[in-house]
């Protein structure tokens, strides 16, 4: 199925590893021209290697920008030089890395203020910066965000705050510049394995006094599969929700998660 994303032109944040980078991946394999974007030059440049050694992309159709979320000056020169870089934009997919998973009662004021830059603030930046190229001649929005944001737990009290707030963020750009033919939606990871998921397991592990398997089989308990999901699969999804064979889907989301979250509406 050709999903037409051949010469469209891309732009990935936080793309170095995990999700992201799985996303620019697919995004590449489709024809894509792809800038994948993160802080740590040295990460970015061998994911660039990766992507090209996992496609049979050209090597000039993926690069990179160096972008640190947690900077509004870098979020802005690195979204704008990406944009100059691959002379317009089609698809901007927004993507942040995980925040400390901590208990409301263990928040300092500094975490909220470092939440807010890194999580919300970067991504609403990025996509005022990025808008007036998707608005000449049409394109999409893709927020990587989490599916839980859906089901607050009392251990995530920075992503219980802030990711739901992307959520709102996309349905408002869904709704202001659908005649502009930009789509904007959300797709919801949850249980895909990546570094972040390993971390997780061992914080849950070390926490209960359990192995890091044991804290494993607890996660998988919630879910109606029995595997954690790869991040090729969650690629293909993103990829396909940001390309013109989904030119019906905006404001949605688009959960990833191994069926954990079973609400029908």
């Amino acid at each position: 199925m050709d999903i037409g994303l051949a010469d469209s032109r891309a732009l990935v944040l936080a793309a170095s590893s995990g999700i992201g980078k799985a996303v620019a991946t697919e995004l590449a394999r489709e024809g894509a021209e792809v800038v994948i974007a993160a802080r740590d030059e040295t990460r970015l440049a061998g994911a660039v290697d990766d992507i090209r050694d996992g496609t049979d992309c050209a090597a000039d159709a993926v690069d990179y920008v160096v972008c640190d979320l947690d900077d509004p000056e870098s979020v802005e020169a690195g979204t704008t030089d990406a944009i100059d870089e691959l002379g317009g934009l089609d698809v901007l997919v927004t993507n942040h890395g995980g925040p400390s998973t901590v208990p409301f009662e263990d928040l300092t004021m500094s975490d909220v203020d470092a939440g807010y830059q890194g999580i919300l603030r970067s991504t609403v930046q990025a996509c005022e910066i990025a808008l007036p190229a998707l608005r000449d001649g049409g394109g999409a929005i893709t927020h990587l965000v989490a599916v839980s944001a859906l089901e607050p737990g009392p251990r995530s009290a920075l992503c219980n705050v802030f990711r739901p707030a992307i959520y709102g963020l996309s349905k408002t750009l869904a709704e202001s510049y659908g005649d502009d033919g930009v789509r904007s939606n959300c797709v919801g990871p949850k249980g895909i394995a990546s570094d972040r998921i390993e971390n997780k397991l061992r914080e849950r592990a070390e926490r209960e006094g359990i192995t890091r398997d044991e804290a494993l089989e607890q996660r998988l308990a919630d879910l109606p599969v029995e595997d954690l999901g790869d991040p090729e699969t969650f690629g293909r999804v993103a990829a396909f929700v940001s390309s013109p064979a989904a030119d019906y889907v905006t404001g949605s989301h688009v959960p990833v998660d191994g069926g954990w979250h079973r609400h029908a509406f």
